[in-house]
């Protein structure tokens, strides 16, 4: 078992339902203002087609370090299909790991980009399970050729455009305690390391993998017993790399990389003096103004506070956003709850997905991670099996395609004012002429909601697409408008994404 994947305690916990507006619901005369008034002041939810928000980058999964895996299986290119293809999650973003193990000494200066990989699943190589078997070295290779599979299918068959990377440690020798697990990168490497991530960049590059962002450091406040490096504070170690180091580097070598930094485990503050990545990001950027002049993420992880299992909060990166710095949700599971492939797991992650796009104003979703062979968690957004063939969709898989599938890469958010108390969640999108809602109904009994579109005119049907316990991206029958409106019958314990043109 990979140490990192167990995380004792942490779970991601729900708040209460809100609404996807940041203005609240109209008042009467605020409606009646209306250019569409009559049908504005009836409707339960109003789409505010000029009222804009973030803009999104994408949705997608982690595979990293669970690479080896989902490259041994013998049914990889279904699971590839059901992540990336058409007629899958259409994901857009692969997130993977600047492995610790590919420079382990100053001599190092290869990332094994030449090996092998086509080998045939028949091959014996295959048909070891190296974590089980504490063999480290050949783990590496494992996880170093998986990645590299993944990537390539990734970006060659899928034309995935985003590849992002993290990293949960330098390599040992560059660290404080010469170990791949604790401790914090020596003040002398700075720029070997920065050179490093760089080297990894432009060994990419050359397979045809350029590398849309990278991350330094992945759970900067967190001396996990796995891979991990601390930079505490970030205000004095993290941005001043990035600063002084890593963002020159780069820019000399691959300029149209992004840095991606945060990546806490917790979205937001906890227990009064663990920043959490609101916080750690606000700090980066108020000590470390010149860290703008370069292409930068601002990115958190969706975990709770370990120790009181409470929610620290889902809410908006406020300093990141006044500096139109794209904000990013790079990592989310639930290591501490039972597997459970229904309908009731999977509504639980919808309402989460509608609160970061909504409340934190994420400009992405990736999920941890993409497939894994553990079905004692949620962790994995597809159940791979040890025996190398069997598999499982978990409904939450379907309700992430009502996300990817239907809301396009650099569409735009768009205000949706309803009241929250009424139990369904609403959330817009528009891309040109061209729009997309997602409806999510947790309740036991059918909901029909009328939905309005403000300040612009509908053109044509609305096409839903249903996912239910029984049900997967299912066509309903087109609705037509009456005005602007249009009628939206959602099924019970279910989520329903409908996309429309405007005139």
């Amino acid at each position: 078992m990979k140490a990192f994947t167990i995380i004792s305690g942490i779970f991601v916990c729900l708040a209460s339902l809100s609404s996807c507006s940041d203005e609240g619901i109209p008042s009467l005369s605020e409606q009646n203002s209306s250019p569409n008034s009559r049908s504005v002041s009836s409707s339960d939810v109003i789409l505010q087609w000029t009222v804009e928000e973030q803009k999104i980058d994408g949705f997608g999964v982690a595979q990293a370090g669970w690479a080896d895996y989902l490259y041994a299986h013998r049914k990889r290119n279904e699971v590839m299909d059901i992540l990336f293809g058409q007629d899958g999650l259409k994901l857009s973003i692969l997130r993977g790991e600047v492995f610790p193990h590919y420079w382990e000494n100053t001599a190092d200066k290869d990332f094994n980009l030449d090996a092998d990989i086509n080998l045939s699943l028949d091959d014996p190589f295959f048909d070891t399970d190296f974590s089980a078997d504490g063999n480290e070295a050949a783990e590496a290779i494992a996880q170093r050729n998986g990645q590299l599979w993944i990537s390539q299918q990734a970006k060659q068959t899928y034309q995935v455009d985003k590849l992002i990377f993290s990293t949960w440690t330098p390599p040992a020798y560059m660290k404080s305690n010469g170990s791949t697990s604790k401790g914090y990168l020596k003040s002398s490497y700075y720029q070997a390391y920065a050179d490093y991530l760089s080297a990894f960049c432009s060994a990419y590059a050359s397979k045809g993998l350029p590398v849309y962002a990278i991350s330094p450091a992945n759970e900067p406040e967190y001396a996990a017993t796995w891979n991990s490096c601390l930079w505490l504070p970030g205000t004095t170690t993290l941005g001043p790399f990035i600063v002084n180091n890593l963002g020159p580097t780069l820019r000399n070598t691959n300029p149209t990389t992004k840095i991606i930094f945060g990546e806490n485990g917790q979205w937001t503050g906890i227990l009064g003096f663990i920043m959490g990545s609101q916080n750690y990001v606000r700090d980066i950027l108020n000590l470390n103004s010149r860290i703008t002049n370069f292409p930068i993420i601002a990115a958190g992880h969706g975990y709770i506070d370990p120790v009181t299992k409470k929610d620290p909060g889902i809410a908006p990166f406020e300093k990141a956003e006044s500096k139109n710095i794209p904000v990013w949700l790079t990592e989310i599971s639930d290591p501490s709850t039972s597997y459970d492939p229904t309908m009731t797991d999977a509504l639980r992650w919808a309402k989460v997905f509608h609160r970061y796009l909504c409340e934190a104003n994420a400009g992405a979703i990736v999920w941890w991670a993409g497939a894994l062979p553990d079905r004692s968690t949620t962790e994995g957004m597809i159940y791979i099996s040890k025996n190398r063939t069997d598999y499982e969709v978990p409904k939450r898989c379907e309700v992430f395609g009502n996300f990817s599938r239907y809301i396009p890469v650099n569409s735009t958010r768009i205000s949706a004012q309803y009241n929250p108390d009424l139990g369904y969640m609403i959330s817009g999108y528009k891309s040109g002429k061209s729009f997309t809602v997602v409806a999510i109904n947790p309740a036991d009994t059918e909901t029909t909601v009328n939905l309005t579109l403000s300040n612009a005119q509908t053109s044509g049907s609305l096409q839903g697409y249903i996912t239910d316990a029984t049900r997967k991206w299912e066509a309903a029958t087109p609705i037509q408008p009456i005005g602007n409106s249009y009628t939206l019958v959602l099924p019970a314990r279910s989520v329903v994404s409908y996309t429309g043109m405007v005139q």
